[in-house]
Formats: C-alpha cells, sequence, structure tokens
C-alpha cells in the first residue's frame, strides 16, 4: 500500500484515464477523471462506505494511468479500454438482440432503402423495429407507397436507356436505371419516404388506401388483401404513439433501477412520437452510479446506431457525454434530464417502472444466472479448494483426424460467462501423429509464450486453467506451466466420471451431479471441445492438410513420428536435404525420395 500511496502523490492534476490491477497483474477496473489526482487519491485516502467500492480497492495491488486533453478522450479512452479488458468491476454490457433497422445513404444519385443489422458510418438509419412491427414489413409498406429502386446493381452512367424492370412494370419503382426519372424528382420521393420513416403516416395511409380500392374494383383481390395487411401494420405503428408528446419526436430514455442485490437498465425507444420499444438489461456491477449510467450509454451506442434527436437521463453531469456522442454522428444529439411532473419526466419514470418489473419478473431468473456463472465461481473455489477466484478460466482441447489436421482450442470463461471474443485455436506445428501429450505440450507452450504480446486474450494471465483430460494431460500441463513460473490454479477434468484432478494429489475430486461448480468446468469443457472439433472440420472440408505429410505415398503413422523424433518440427522436414531424410531411421529410400519431390514440388509451385 505504501508504493500505492506514494504513486498517487505523484500523481499529475490533468484529465485521464486509470487502471486498476490485482497482484496478478490482471485489469479490474478503468475510470476517467478531470482531475487524476483528486480522483484516484478518494480510493486509497478516504474510507469507503460502497462495499463494491471498498472490495475492488482491497484487491487493488497497483495501478496504472493515461494522461488526455480533456474529459471527452478520457470518456473514449476509457470506453476502449473496458472492451478490450472487460474489467470485473465495470458495466460489461452483453451483446444484446441486435435490431432491425432501415438504411439509406442519401449521397448516392439514387439512393435505395434496405434493411441492416450492421452499421456502417455515412448511412442513415431509422429504427429499431420492435413491438411486433417489423422492419421488413415497414420496407413493404414504403414500396408499395414510393416508387423507389430495389436493385442492387450499379446504375449505368451511358445516354443509353435500360430495359426497366418487373417493378417498374408494376408501378413500383420510377426506373431510374431506364432514364425514366432525373435525380431531383427522384430526392423528392426520397424525402417523402424519410418523412413517413420519421413518423409521418399521413400520406402513405392515403397512397394505401387508394391503392387498395383501385385493386378491389379491378377485382385484383391478391394486391388488395396484401395493401390491408400493409394498413394493418400501419395502424399498429400508428397505436404506439404517446399523445401527450404531440409531436414527431426522436428519444432514447434511460434509467438504472436496483433491488440492492440486482439491477437492471431500462431504454425506452420513442420515434416520431411513438413508443416504439423497450429494452432492459441486466447490470451485474457497478460502483457508482454516475459511472454506471456513462459506461452503459458509451457501451450501448458502440453496437446501435444513433438514430434520436434527444437522449433523457437522470440528473447527471452529461457535458462530456453529449460531446462524444455528437463526434459518432452528424446528427445533433441534446442530452436533457427532466423537470419533475413533465412530460419527458414521465417516460423516465415509465422507464424506472419497466426496470423494477424486470427485476421483480426475472427475479427467480437472474438469481439462476448468477448462480450460474459469479455463484458458481465461488462454489468452485470452494469445492476445489482453489487458490483465488476463477475470474477468468482458460480451458484447452485437443482435436484430429486419426493423427491427422492435428488442432487445438483455448476458450476463455470471464466471470462464469462464455467469452468467445477471447477464444483462440491452434494448428499444431511440431505433432503431426496421435499424441495429445505432445500436443498439449506444444499449445500451453506456444500461448504461454503469447503473455506479454498485445493479444488482450493471451496477454491475460488465467486464474484458473482446465485440461481435457486425466492425470496423464495433467502431468505434461505441469511441466509446462513450471517453466514459466504459473503459480495459479491448475485442473484437469477426466471425462467418463467426470473425475477432476489436482496437480500434486493422487486423489480425485468428484463434484456433485448437477451443481453449479460442476457444471461450470463442464461447460468450459463442453465449450472447448465444440471450438476444436469446428476447427477441425473446417481444415478437413478445405483440403487443408496438416503440413502435406498424410498426402504423401508410403508416409503413415509410424513413418510420421520417425520423421517429427528426427526433425521435431514441419519446417525442418520441408528444408531437409534427400540425403538426410533417407538417413532417417524408419524411413526408406523410396519414402524418403517421395518426401523430397514432395515438398521440392510444392516449393516450385509456390515460386
Amino acid at each position: 500500500m505504501d508504493i500505492i500511496l506514494d504513486k498517487v502523490k505523484r500523481l499529475p492534476h490533468d484529465a485521464g484515464v486509470y487502471i486498476m490491477k490485482d497482484k496478478d497483474n490482471n485489469v479490474i477496473y478503468v475510470g476517467k477523471a478531470k482531475d487524476l489526482k483528486k480522483r484516484v487519491s478518494q480510493y486509497f485516502l478516504r474510507r469507503q462506505d460502497h462495499i463494491k467500492v471498498r472490495k475492488m480497492v482491497e484487491n487493488v495491488v497497483d495501478f496504472d494511468f493515461y494522461v488526455v486533453n480533456d474529459e471527452v478522450e478520457a470518456l473514449a479512452l476509457e470506453n476502449n479500454l473496458i472492451k478490450k479488458y472487460k474489467p470485473y468491476y465495470n458495466i460489461l454490457l452483453k451483446d444484446s438482440k441486435t435490431y432491425a433497422y432501415i438504411k439509406v445513404n442519401t449521397k448516392e444519385d439514387f439512393p435505395r432503402f434496405e434493411v441492416s443489422r450492421k452499421l456502417k458510418k455515412g448511412e442513415k438509419y431509422f429504427g429499431p423495429y420492435m413491438a411486433g412491427v417489423s422492419a421488413r414489413e415497414v420496407l413493404a409498406i414504403m414500396d408499395y407507397a414510393f416508387p423507389l429502386r430495389k436493385c442492387k446493381q450499379p446504375l449505368s452512367m451511358s445516354k443509353k436507356e435500360q430495359k426497366q424492370c418487373l417493378f417498374a412494370d408494376m408501378h413500383m419503382c420510377s426506373a431510374p436505371c431506364a432514364k425514366k426519372i432525373d435525380r431531383v424528382d427522384y430526392m423528392k420521393i426520397v424525402d417523402d419516404a424519410i418523412k413517413f420513416l420519421k413518423g409521418d403516416t399521413k400520406k402513405v395511409e392515403q397512397i394505401l388506401t387508394e391503392k387498395m380500392n383501385i385493386a378491389s374494383e379491378n377485382e385484383n383481390f391478391e394486391v388488395a388483401l396484401q395493401l390491408r395487411e400493409r394498413l394493418k401494420m400501419l395502424e399498429k405503428m400508428k397505436s404506439q404513439v404517446i399523445t401527450s408528446l404531440g409531436s414527431l419526436v426522436d428519444y432514447d430514455v434511460f434509467k438504472l433501477a436496483t433491488s440492492g442485490e440486482f439491477s437492471a437498465m431500462c431504454v425506452l425507444i420513442v420515434r416520431g412520437g411513438k413508443l416504439q420499444g423497450v429494452q432492459t438489461f441486466d447490470i451485474l456491477n457497478y460502483l457508482e452510479e454516475e459511472e454506471a449510467y456513462t459506461q452503459f450509454v458509451l457501451q450501448y451506442y458502440s453496437s446501435h446506431p444513433i438514430t434520436c434527436d434527444e437522449i433523457i437521463l437522470p440528473e447527471l453531469d452529461t457535458h462530456e457525454i453529449e460531446l462524444f456522442l455528437n463526434n459518432l454522428t452528424t446528427k445533433k444529439i441534446t442530452i436533457s434530464t427532466p423537470k419533475i411532473d413533465s412530460v419527458k419526466f414521465k417516460l423516465l419514470d415509465m422507464a424506472d417502472k419497466n426496470a423494477h418489473l424486470h427485476i421483480e419478473k426475472n427475479l427467480d431468473k437472474t438469481v439462476k444466472q448468477a448462480n450460474a456463472s459469479i455463484g458458481a465461481m465461488a462454489q468452485l473455489k470452494k469445492d476445489l479448494l482453489l487458490s483465488r477466484d476463477p475470474k477468468r478460466i482458460e480451458c484447452y482441447d485437443i482435436s484430429h483426424t486419426h493423427g491427422t489436421y492435428t488442432v487445438a482450442s483455448m476458450v476463455v470463461l470471464i466471470n462464469g460467462e462464455k467469452a468467445p471474443k477471447m477464444y483462440r485455436k491452434f494448428k499444431l506445428e511440431t505433432v503431426d501423429f496421435i499424441d495429445d501429450f505432445a500436443s498439449m505440450k506444444e499449445v500451453l507452450t506456444r500461448r504461454m509464450e503469447k503473455l506479454k504480446t498485445d493479444d488482450v486474450s493471451f496477454s491475460y494471465m488465467p486464474d484458473l486453467i482446465i485440461i481435457d483430460g486425466g492425470k496423464g494431460q495433467l502431468s505434461v500441463a505441469v511441466e509446462v506451466l513450471s517453466k514459466f513460473n504459473f503459480q495459479n490454479d491448475l485442473i484437469s477434468l477426466a471425462k467418463r466420471e467426470e473425475e477432476v484432478f489436482k496437480p500434486h494429489e493422487s486423489m480425485s475430486y468428484i463434484l456433485k451431479r448437477g451443481s453449479y461448480s460442476l457444471r461450470l468446468i463442464q461447460l468450459a469443457r463442453n465449450e472447448a471441445h465444440r471450438f476444436a472439433i469446428t476447427f477441425n472440420r473446417q481444415l478437413r472440408s478445405k483440403g487443408m492438410y496438416k503440413g502435406g505429410l498424410e498426402a504423401i505415398k508410403g508416409v503413415g503413422p509410424v513413418v510420421r513420428r520417425a520423421l517429427l523424433n528426427e526433425f521435431v518440427t514441419i519446417e525442418n522436414i520441408k528444408n531437409a536435404t534427400l540425403e538426410q531424410l533417407e538417413n532417417t531411421k524408419g524411413v526408406s529410400k523410396i519414402t524418403a525420395k517421395n518426401i523430397y519431390n514432395y515438398f521440392k514440388t510444392k516449393k516450385v509451385t509456390k515460386n
């Protein structure tokens, strides 16, 4: 602590970001500050009343910091570092369901509207669409109401007219490809379509009604029925209007609620004066309420386009958030705190009620999720007498096809939950036969050698490593990890009886069937197995032979073993002379010549 306090005294009074680390050099919290010295000092020079803050401080053995120009830059850096390190004490917004949007690029000569779930700069987005309103249905309404182009093919710049398509014949496209409309008139149609997407439905309702009546009079009942369904969808969109707003406003409303142990953030989405949807997110960890809002809002808009004009939050210091978000979009975004009894305050109250209802309704589910993740970590530590909380678990598995296409997987669980972006896969370089021990040795060696690389998955020291296998695989892991001074926990899981083995202990551990601790290590093992098998199948389906040895006539498992015993790596075999190959014990002269010619041909082909 004396070292930390000395470091705190030397902090500058500048804006920046601080990174708290535990005894294993793992990042456990990232925060931003207008004044680094003042903010960080509060953690160590003042008694902490908040239990979560106190617990976090107890685990801090060191911290780093970065000085930036202002708090907006600090916000941006904090957001990036949270996504990179996924610290235990920060809000980690899970990947939520990706809702569909309708997008258009108005900079194109003849823009087209389409449904999209991916974000791209330069595009205008409308939505999201939820609560029984489908983005594709909205686009279908537009198809009948506005003669906009549907095709993706680029328009010809030649003056020669192209033949118009079926949509033009059906009066559903104005046929710019056939030079039937110029850009000025086409953009007027685009402007009307944008007004509709912003909530003005009167013109569209009138157009669809007229077309339905004409179709009915012409006894084109199939089209009339389709138009009637579109009008029903339009009516559903209209029914969501919040009459008290009285205008085509676009709001996103955020409200955090907590029951003490569990918390939830509710997001109300208002578009065109209509309540378009409600999203609610479980919040596991946050130290302070203002930081919770800041981190959540920034993470939320990292994966959702900003399609509102105004963001409504409780009373917070939001100036820097507003500046940050305005740098993400060409739109002017305002963040406001509503006055009591105003319409906006009622929306905030509605979000608060929804967040509390979510906690009450999903309490059993939330408890189960907590038991299966955070609770399972604590239970596993207790059941296996681990030295630390297994916040980061890595599990390894080997997969091969009769000794070929040998690959390995590394999967990661953080705070008891899968972290797929941290998963890594390996193509074995020194093993080309059935030898799981040698394979595990190579994989763990390669993984530990990458501890100081920029890859965030490899640079993080695991609290617990799980090896798929029994005592033999565990012994290999102990041998490798001891060379890297790995002092955290290591276990292996044998499939047949689900026995858990620990280093230097003769007796196995049998975890209770159905227990959260057993489910946690089974989750890691099953994920590692699935990930390895999937990679193995990918290589086989693409015909990517491991090193090419199994494609050579006369080279079977015995010869492959002899070659690798002699040359260690596939690369050395490729570069070996014919004489070296012929002198290899267990390799005939004919086979040696086949190997030499095979790789010689490969080199010539490559060149």
